[in-house]
């Protein structure tokens, strides 16, 4: 009777017990969101404009014009990515980062790898450590957004010199989306910030530009 008894107290607290959270097969980027990004005072627009797989495109424009493009893991760490003058592409292992997803705070992983610069036809080695620190919430003008708060370590090295790279970003895991990025390296600070976000279908379009699709080209 008693095994009984305790077995009954047991159950509903089983019950309450969430299995393993696991992060889901694709993220869940939208494409066709738009952000609108300040940095150095200049305006930015970018848009999702592909999923695939686990990777999330993004393209950047100002003043409608495309001035660059990047693939990030569920949209948290980019693999690849070009600009003017510039063109990349990173050679890892990208199950390591699998094991950050779902985010929580406490979560890390250290890895390294190859990058290759495709518009000079060299590579260096790199190695990067990703730790998640705390979770914030950002105020937008277009809502507020909970974002987790995570630093990326990334270590270059040459033939010539090696480079330290430090960044906190303010990921938001709903949209697959950077909202918050500030970037420490020789010596200078990068920052920059997301000021709107709006999926497709939502608001009154506050995010308008991006137009020129046709023959899109980075110059």
């Amino acid at each position: 009777m008693k095994l009984r008894y305790l077995l009954l107290l047991l159950l509903p607290m089983l019950a309450a017990c969430d299995p393993i959270a696991q992060a889901p097969s694709s993220p869940p980027a939208v494409v066709g969101t738009r952000a609108v990004i300040q940095r150095h005072r200049q305006e930015i627009y970018a848009e999702i404009t592909a999923v695939t797989g686990k990777l999330v495109t993004t393209e950047m424009y100002i003043r409608g014009e495309p001035i660059a493009e990047f693939s990030a893991y569920r949209g948290l760490y980019p693999v690849s990515g070009r600009e003017s003058h510039y063109q990349y592409e990173a050679d890892f292992d990208e199950a390591i980062l699998e094991q950050l997803f779902p985010l929580a705070v406490g979560k890390e992983v250290s890895f390294s790898g190859n990058i290759k610069r495709l518009d000079r036809g060299t590579a260096y080695n790199f190695w990067s450590h990703i730790s998640v620190v705390g979770e914030k919430t950002l105020n937008l003008s277009s809502g507020d957004r909970k974002v987790f708060v995570v630093d990326i370590v990334t270590e270059t090295s040459s033939s010539s010199r090696t480079k330290r790279k430090t960044q906190t970003v303010y990921f938001d895991p709903e949209l697959s989306m950077v909202l918050k990025s500030v970037q420490h390296e020789d010596g200078y600070k990068d920052y920059w910030f997301v000021i709107s976000v709006e999926r497709p279908g939502e608001g009154t379009n506050r995010t308008a530009p991006p137009q020129p699709r046709s023959g899109t080209v980075i110059i």
